[in-house]
């Protein structure tokens, strides 16, 4: 019993003895020693440049190489025992910056419970800062669609492909944003269509002025990231082109022409599948009497397709203009007596003569046979089918040409005089009238 008492005094004395070695060691630290320094890692660097004269302009910091610091700092035993990287914060001092770019800017530190730490040393003590205004602007959104194709005998037309949404806002450096020209929804997978369709795309491409494309910063943002791409596709054609003579006899041989055109082909497409695409393309027609060596005429795609709605002209081709191929061909001047002139269709309740007497003409065929060409292998008529309504006696119409030749025509244009006298009924017939 004695040795446990022993024990137990011993060991209470030892306690006191510590206790009272802590207490002076303390008191001797603070009496000697009333100073301290300490170390702080992991402070987390702010980049709020608030109040500054860069703010006031509408500049802010885009980036910082440096996240966080270490500090040093020295102090009384009690008051540096008080500080952590949860009350200490590091930040830029952007004080005296006034303009945008590239700046090292030194790293101070401050607290954040009301007392300050003298700093001795901050790791590292500066930080590459870039400075720029942040802007907002809005760009229209291009389609592209370059690996998108379609079978045979359809095809896309890029002109009409549209995306929706229509535009874009982005966000971010002034610095960075200038250098966008325009901006692209891109489908860059391969794909076939054989029907107009809707595809998702969540690819943004930003393009400089020459269309080079160009890798921006993780601070440029944009409102939209995924667009819907309407690709129309359709039945698609190159076809000849084609004109109709007209006013040919109808044993004229219109192997006896042969047409020019400024451009040979036109590629067409239809919006409905089941609308023929026709081959040659009637562009127009062409009056024989026209046809001279010189002939040229003009004609516009546009108008030709008007009517068709459903087939639409895809090779930006806008007219075509068509001219005789005069290679073998001649003239001949011939003048057709009144006996080669007749008057076709004379309404009734008149009678009809022809005053005109001499009718200059001028015809075209192969140069190999045009000599033997005479006026007796020509005939004029005026038809006075349409002259129901004419209210003078004496007026003029129109002539038609005929020759024997199947590959012979006129290219004359001109009027002949006609004079027309009402037909006076017989006396037994008027009385017989009058009776009734």
């Amino acid at each position: 019993m004695k040795y446990s008492n022993s024990l137990k005094n011993n060991l209470s004395l030892a306690i006191i003895s510590l206790l009272l070695a802590i207490v002076v060691w303390f008191m001797i630290s603070i009496t000697q020693y009333p100073t301290a320094a300490r170390t702080i890692t992991h402070i987390p660097v702010r980049t709020d440049i608030t109040g500054t004269p860069a703010f006031e302009q509408g500049i802010s910091v885009i980036s910082c190489d440096v996240q966080e610091v270490t500090v040093d700092i020295l102090g009384s035993r009690t008051k540096v025992g008080n500080f952590n990287n949860e009350n200490l914060e590091a930040y830029i001092d952007a004080s005296n910056i006034y303009s945008t770019g590239t700046k090292s800017l030194a790293i101070k530190i401050r607290s954040t419970n009301g007392a300050e730490p003298e700093v001795q040393k901050v790791y590292p003590p500066q930080a590459t800062v870039i400075m720029d205004k942040t802007v907002t602007r809005d760009f229209p959104v291009t389609p592209v669609t370059p690996k998108i194709n379609t079978p045979d005998g359809m095809a896309v037309n890029q002109d009409e492909i549209t995306c929706s949404p229509e535009s874009v806002s982005i966000t971010g450096p002034q610095s960075e944003l200038d250098q966008i020209s325009s901006v692209c929804a891109v489908i860059d997978k391969e794909m076939s269509l054989e029907a107009s369709s809707n595809v998702q795309s969540d690819k943004i491409q930003y393009l400089t002025s020459n269309g080079t494309p160009i890798t921006l910063s993780e601070n440029v943002k944009a409102d939209k990231t995924s667009f819907s791409i309407n690709i129309p596709v359709r039945a698609q054609k190159t076809v000849g082109l084609h004109v109709v003579p007209l006013g040919a006899p109808s044993d004229f041989d219109l192997n006896t022409l042969h047409f020019k055109y400024s451009s040979d082909q036109i590629t067409l497409a239809s919006e409905n599948a089941q609308t023929e695409i026709p081959d040659p393309l009637d562009i127009g027609t062409i009056d024989l009497s026209e046809l001279t060596l010189d002939f040229s005429k003009t004609f516009s795609i546009s108008k030709v397709l008007e009517p068709t709605s459903s087939i639409i002209n895809v090779s930006g081709l806008e007219s075509v203009t068509v001219t005789l191929d005069g290679t073998g061909l001649a003239s001949k001047d011939l003048i057709l007596d009144q006996s080669r002139i007749s008057i076709s269709n004379k309404p009734q309740n008149y009678n009809y003569s022809l005053l005109t007497q001499k009718l200059p003409i001028t015809v075209f065929g192969p140069e190999d046979m045009i000599n033997d060409v005479t006026a007796e292998d020509i005939t004029a008529d005026a038809n006075l089918i349409d002259s129901n309504k004419q209210q003078q006696d004496l007026f003029s119409a129109p002539v038609t040409f005929s020759t024997k030749y199947s590959n012979v025509w006129a290219v004359t244009k001109t009027n002949v005089s006609i004079q027309r006298t009402a037909i006076t009924p017989a006396s037994g017939e008027r009385s017989s009238n009058a009776d009734n």
